[in-house]
């Protein structure tokens, strides 16, 4: 995978975060409060720690909508190691890849399909299909966190 496709996941996943915090569709992580106490207990490694936590938190708001399936959260094994790798190599600050999560999910809304009210599937992770399938998910989350619904995306 490439590293531009590794921080569109990276920025997808936070962007989706921050709005569904703003728009009340989950509670935030105290960032202050987390990012301090990580660092603290992991002076060379605090930013993945505070990474694990937020995507522990999103899997399990995930997977009480919609149960133990791929979403933006839980991709692939290949994928979450390349993006893993990426992390330990390079010291990312995940929650400054995007400074406005809801301008960002809405420049990355680009493909036309119809949103859901219900958990829907955007299709299935093919090779050479990672951004468009980031596309919908953005189109997707947006289309929930409006209408504020639980009607989060999906792989097959």
């Amino acid at each position: 995978m490439k590293t531009e496709e590794i921080l569109e996941i990276l920025k997808t996943r936070i962007a989706v975060y921050k709005a569904g915090v703003n728009c009340g569709a989950w509670n935030a992580i105290n960032e202050v409060e987390v990012k301090g106490l990580t660092n603290y207990l992991f002076p060379k490694s605090g930013s993945i720690a505070f990474y694990n936590l937020v995507m522990g938190f999103m899997r399990k708001a995930h997977s009480d909508i919609k149960g133990e399936v791929y979403s933006l959260y839980k991709l692939p094994v290949q994928l979450e190691k390349e993006v893993s790798d990426y992390l330990k190599k390079n010291s990312t600050d995940i929650t400054a890849l995007v400074d406005d999560a809801e301008a960002y999910l809405q420049q990355r809304d680009t493909i036309i399909s119809d949103g859901s009210l219900i958990p829907t599937s955007v299709g299935s992770l093919r090779e050479n299909s990672l951004d468009d399938i980031l596309r919908l998910f953005a189109k997707q989350y947006r289309y929930a966190f409006e209408r504020k619904l639980n009607a989060y995306p999906y792989c097959d």
